[in-house]
């Protein structure tokens, strides 16, 4: 590991914990190239909470241009929230009146977690909706017919300028039984979610329990398909932080269900860098696969867009998304054979999915 990226690392472990006393790498930090690191993994207000709280005592000065470009970042960060959330809580009641159930995924739910609602930098609005996918894309489609739809959501209309993904199944695995435990899985968890409202915020997110299966799969396709960032690992931080008193996943769950691989590297990522409690972890970690998604995550930034190992960078073609998802299989397969060596079935299986679920034609103008 670049010598630099372990100051950061060590700093992000300062900057999640008030607790922590500032670690010996801040009189060495060069706060530009941070900041351009903060970037590139979507978690510059989380830094910035602890430039803070070294600056209130004294510790470091930043240079004003320094200061300026973080402030405004960390302020765009916080306005882009509050407009999400109540773009969020706009979807959430519509869906409701049309008489579906349903919870905010991801983005907005993973938000309440953090020490401010207004930390974690924000993005589309994911939403699960009941019904299965038959019956939520037709009712999307009686809308405005047309949008993509893939195995787990279809696309929908903007909410002002943020997008949304409509949710019929939260997430998924390439491994067939593991495909069928999960799906099963969250529709058991379902009825939880869908009556967890958040009256602060308007819309229901999923409980704790939930969130531990959903979030480790979803971190799971990311990793395996195109990369994952901090923002990410400091998401499921906060989450074991915020719940400690709740029972966790057993590792026997997350053996069936195919994710016990995967959160033995997520656990020891987060116990060795940020310093997450033992009592806290999901399973024992494992040290080899966790330097490994070290590496993923230092190398490659949020969904892997930074990654110079990448087929010609950020794929815009469906030939150059299937070849890079094929060499990362390749890449990952003696960590993860389960989904990796069954990741190509599922791609030919989404193929005939989508013929079979193919959008009808928009209407033309006359």
């Amino acid at each position: 590991m670049k010598e630099e990226y372990a100051s950061y690392l060590s700093f992000l472990r300062y900057c999640v914990d008030d607790s922590a006393v500032p670690p010996p790498c801040v009189s060495s930090i060069d706060w530009d190239k941070l900041y351009i690191f903060a970037r590139q993994q979507t978690v510059e207000a989380t830094f910035w909470h602890g430039i803070e709280r070294l600056d209130r005592s004294g510790v470091i000065r930043l240079g004003e241009e320094t200061v300026l470009n973080w402030m405004a970042r960390v302020k765009k960060v916080e306005r882009n929230n509050r407009i999400t959330y109540k773009k969020a809580a706009w979807v959430w009641k519509n869906f409701m009146k049309e008489g579906f159930r349903s919870c905010v995924l991801k983005g907005q739910g993973n938000s309440l977690l953090y020490p401010t609602p207004y930390m974690r930098t924000s993005g589309d609005i994911d939403i699960w909706v009941e019904g299965g996918d038959e019956k939520v894309i037709a009712y999307v489609d009686s809308i405005v017919p047309g949008f993509r739809r893939i195995y787990h959501h279809i696309e929908f209309i903007k909410a002002g300028k943020v997008p949304i993904e409509v949710h019929y199944r939260p997430s998924w695995m390439s491994n067939p039984l593991h495909n069928m435990r999960l799906q099963r899985w969250f529709i058991d968890h379902s009825d939880a979610c869908f009556s967890n409202k958040v009256e602060e915020f308007g819309f229901c997110v999923p409980t704790f329990e939930f969130n531990c299966i959903y979030l480790l799969a979803h971190f799971y396709t990311h990793l395996l398909r195109e990369g994952v960032g901090l923002r990410h690992v400091v998401d499921y931080y906060h989450l074991l932080r915020r719940n400690v008193s709740q029972p966790r996943p057993t590792e026997k769950e997350l053996r069936r269900l195919g994710l016990h691989k995967v959160a033995q590297a997520l656990m020891w990522v987060l116990h060795e860098y940020l310093g997450a409690d033992s009592e806290w972890l999901l399973c024992q970690p494992d040290e080899r696969l966790g330097r490994l998604l070290t590496r993923e995550i230092l190398e490659g930034g949020n969904f892997g867009k930074w990654d110079e190992r990448a087929l010609g960078g950020t794929p815009h073609s469906a030939l150059q998304r299937n070849l890079r998802v094929a060499k990362r299989d390749w890449q990952l397969v003696r960590y993860f054979p389960s989904e990796c060596l069954t990741e190509p079935l599922f791609r030919l299986y989404h193929f005939y999915w989508r013929l079979r679920h193919r959008p009808p034609k928009r209407a033309k103008k006359s």
